[in-house]
């Protein structure tokens, strides 16, 4: 099985957009994994670089998502890990590029609280409509 939980903060406003061909809702954002680490020698806390990571939704749970999170949230998300990676024209060597396709999240409850509010049958198709497009 090739699924992974990435617990971290969202950079960025989330970019919802809608797919030309069904109209589903695409949601992409990016998730910053930041590591801790006690030095010591120097008696401080120290951290390392970031680890980013691209994540995807589509239909209900990228509505949902968009609706419930934003820049500096701190999330917990859930899915497959699919490599995007290509070579640009003109270059012998590709650009690695890895992004966690979801399948679920929310709030990290270790750091935030949250409201559920359930959604009426109805309104978990995913039809909306948006000028925006993400084909």
């Amino acid at each position: 099985m090739n699924e992974i939980t990435l617990a971290g903060n969202v950079g960025k406003e989330p970019e919802l957009l809608y797919s030309e061909r069904t109209g589903e809702p695409v949601l992409r954002f990016s998730i910053a994994q930041n590591d801790r680490y006690f030095d010591r020698r120097s008696g401080e806390w120290r951290e390392n670089k970031p680890v980013w990571t691209d994540v995807v939704a589509f239909g209900d749970l990228a509505q949902n998502t968009f609706d419930s999170i934003g820049a500096g949230d701190a999330v917990i998300m859930i899915g497959k890990l699919v490599d995007n990676s290509f070579t640009p024209a003109g270059q012998d060597y590709p650009v690695r590029r890895s992004e966690l396709r979801a399948q679920a999240g929310g709030p990290d409850l270790r750091r935030a609280t949250a409201t559920v509010t359930r959604k009426p049958r109805a309104e978990r198709s995913g039809s909306t409509t948006a000028p925006q497009t993400a084909d």
